[in-house]
């Protein structure tokens, strides 16, 4: 196996940990439906349904970008964020689910940039979340040129905090 980068093996072990907590969490959600089931309560237990599938349709969008850094950079901000009880949303524009666009644009040296502003969004994200109403987090993703993200915190629509990354 040829060596990997620092960043790489980082990002496979919180990738392997987030799979750790995701298997017990899907374990606890199979085990909170059979009981709604057994209770007679199928509408209860389909609405619990759609609620997590919600969850997880932010994930299968960040999943559709071919870039392997990007993606577990990005994973990893949302399920620190959805362990901490918040909502997240993602804009990804159709271009950067292109293998092309990521061949002519990516260089090794952007993985790390990108990795340490997820973990400086996450970090200020939890620190000013606290004694919001309704915080929602929202990540855009654009690609006019470059590469560009920006996350923000709102709490009815009024934005708390935001910071953008342009590669």
């Amino acid at each position: 196996m040829p060596d990997k980068s620092s960043l790489e093996r980082t990002l496979l072990a919180e990738q392997l940990d987030h799979y750790r907590l995701q298997r017990h969490d899907f374990l606890n959600h199979w085990q909170v439906i059979m009981g709604y089931l057994q209770l007679g309560k199928a509408d209860r237990a389909l609405l619990y349904m759609q609620e997590g599938v919600k969850g997880l349709e932010v994930e299968q969008q960040i999943g559709q970008i071919p870039q392997d850094i990007v993606v577990a950079s990005l994973l990893g901000l949302v399920i620190a964020l959805r362990k901490e009880g918040l909502w997240v949303d993602v804009q990804l524009e159709s271009s950067l689910k292109k293998e092309e666009f990521w061949q002519g644009f990516w260089q090794k040296e952007y993985g790390e940039a990108l990795f340490g502003y997820t973990k400086e969004c996450l970090a200020a994200i939890l620190k000013s979340h606290r004694g919001l109403e309704d915080p929602v987090i929202e990540i855009d993703l654009c690609s006019t040129e470059s590469f560009g993200c920006r996350i923000a915190l709102f709490d009815d629509e009024r934005v708390i905090w935001e910071q953008s990354l342009c590669l």
